[in-house]
């Protein structure tokens, strides 16, 4: 795959890496952002605050019991973004709930791509109401009461923010 153009129709900073791609899952992941209100560097923004250096974090949205979207970003010894990628869904062992998905996705990072420091799992629903929110936390917060939230791990940053 060209690392320029999805790159680009995801709205990320020129110079980001982008690593092996699930096509089903980018795709996914590229329509939901690009729906979503608001800037294009979020998501460089949400690394460099919330992804330690020299890590990774995935953020995995689960649809009728799969692994619907995933982006694995990566921060530098910096704390800036500079990769991105998916999870390989045939790589994951077999779940259909929330809970399996996401202990399995972030099983995968750490495997594929070292630490994995921030682990951010919605239902689909969720998903799209976390990303058209103006105050994410209260969004993260709805989701995490009606259940349909996994956050795990937790950096020590997003645990402050929630708080």
């Amino acid at each position: 795959m060209e690392a320029d153009k999805p790159v680009q129709s995801l709205g990320l900073p020129p110079g980001v890496r982008v690593g092996e791609v699930d096509a089903g899952q980018w795709a996914n992941a590229a329509q939901l952002l690009l729906a979503a209100p608001g800037s294009g560097d979020d998501l460089a923004r949400g690394v460099e605050v919330f992804v330690p250096r020299n890590s990774s974090a995935v953020v995995g949205v689960v649809h009728d019991g799969a692994l619907w979207a995933s982006l694995v970003v990566t921060a530098d010894n910096t704390g800036s973004l500079a990769a991105v990628s998916t999870v390989d869904p045939d790589g994951l062992g077999s779940s259909d709930d929330l809970a399996g998905v996401s202990s399995g996705a972030v099983a995968w990072v750490h495997i594929h791509h070292g630490p994995c420091s921030l682990g951010l799992f919605f239902d689909k629903p969720h998903a799209e109401a976390f990303l058209d929110a103006s105050d994410k936390a209260a969004a993260i917060r709805a989701a995490s009461t009606a259940r349909r939230l996994i956050l795990s791990p937790v950096p020590p940053a997003l645990a402050l923010a929630l708080a």
